[in-house]
């Protein structure tokens, strides 16, 4: 209990949702006493550093600030998309000072796509002047399902079923690595750096050379009990005989694979599908944003403004706030930086509570 609590407390204070002792009784619920303390250790571990205010209240005692204390630690992401790989490096404070993608055929073997990305890695860290031994975590994210930090792809995808990235990547021990769906990790990063509170629930469709789509319901990245949640590039297209990645016909998936490099007629085509799928899933999330991402969501306003009219005309009855990905293509690697982010601060923690 205590050790959660701890997490959550750095957890509220870096992303800036708390900022004194009476935040934090409020959020968590728990008491002002039981907040002390905890602050208290945290504060005398070097975690945590209070600071007056910068404008004193008129009455009563002077409130204190918290404040997280700069840590030496690096944090890295690595996101894998059907045709790239992308890195970033930084602090554990969310800036990040490295970041570079690449073009690459993913899919072809997960050894080799790893084995670019953790070069990437080292290059990335060694120009400033770091090694792999300073990270204390990092999100990886790869375009399939994943179940317990192993990858299962729907249908055969040869040399991905049954990876393990963070075996692969071959990082020191110490080094935590988060493994997520890219499309769940984008709805994420959506979330955390660009949805306007106060917003509950969010979904992500990323568009491109496929789809794949991710839900935040109340904070929290929903990945259901196999991984794939939000998956609705394999919902049927009523008329589509396109041959799907899967192994079946008509797939979501396969017609907007094709549109990426096809006609306008055949994108807007594709733009529709995507929207009536949306509208299906809405039905059971309702959600406060929908947010269309990757090569098509982040770049081509006609897809976008297509799968908006198709949402609308299935799902009228829904307030919803219908956007292109505000990170662009960079959804899915600054949502896998903030989880590893938020895990390198656990483990701080974690430390910290070893030396007591």
């Amino acid at each position: 209990m205590q050790s959660t609590t701890r997490r959550t407390v750095l957890e509220l204070v870096h992303r800036g949702h708390a900022r004194t002792r009476h935040d934090l009784s409020r959020l968590i619920g728990l008491s002002r006493s039981a907040v002390a303390q905890t602050v208290a250790e945290l504060v005398a571990e070097g975690l945590l550093a209070e600071h007056a205010a910068d404008r004193p209240p008129r009455r009563g005692r002077p409130s204190t600030q918290l404040r997280l204390v700069p840590h030496r630690g690096w944090v890295g992401a690595i996101d894998l998309g059907h045709r790239h790989v992308g890195v970033a490096v930084g602090d554990m404070h969310h800036d990040v000072v490295d970041e570079r993608r690449v073009s690459w055929r993913v899919d072809g073997s997960a050894s080799d796509a790893l084995a670019l990305a953790r070069t990437m890695l080292t290059e990335a860290l060694s120009r400033h002047g770091r090694s792999r031994r300073d990270l204390w975590a990092i999100g990886v994210t790869v375009p399939f399902p994943v179940v317990d930090r192993t990858v299962r792809p729907i249908g055969s995808v040869p040399g991905w079923d049954g990876v393990r990235p963070a075996e692969l990547l071959r990082l020191p021990p110490a080094t935590t690595v988060i493994v997520h769906n890219s499309s769940d990790l984008g709805a994420w990063g959506e979330y955390v750096h660009a949805a306007a509170p106060p917003v509950r629930s969010l979904i992500y469709v990323s568009a491109g050379d496929g789809v794949g789509g991710g839900l935040v319901i109340d904070g929290r990245i929903f990945v259901g009990t196999h991984g794939v949640s939000g998956e609705i590039g394999h919902v049927p297209v009523p008329g589509c005989r396109l041959r799907c990645r899967c192994g079946r016909t008509g797939c979501l998936d396969a017609l907007v694979s094709v549109a990426r490099d096809g006609t306008p007629s055949g994108m807007r085509a594709a733009g529709r599908a995507v929207g009536a799928a949306l509208a299906q899933v809405a039905t059971f999330v309702d959600p406060d944003v929908v947010v269309l991402g990757g090569v098509l969501g982040s770049t081509d306003p006609a897809f976008v403004r297509s799968a908006e009219d198709a949402y609308a005309r299935h799902e009228p009855s829904r307030r919803v706030t219908f956007t292109a990905a505000r990170l662009g293509l960079r959804s899915a690697l600054w949502g896998a930086f903030d989880r590893a982010t938020h895990e390198a601060w656990a483990g701080a923690s974690l430390a910290s509570a070893r030396r007591r």
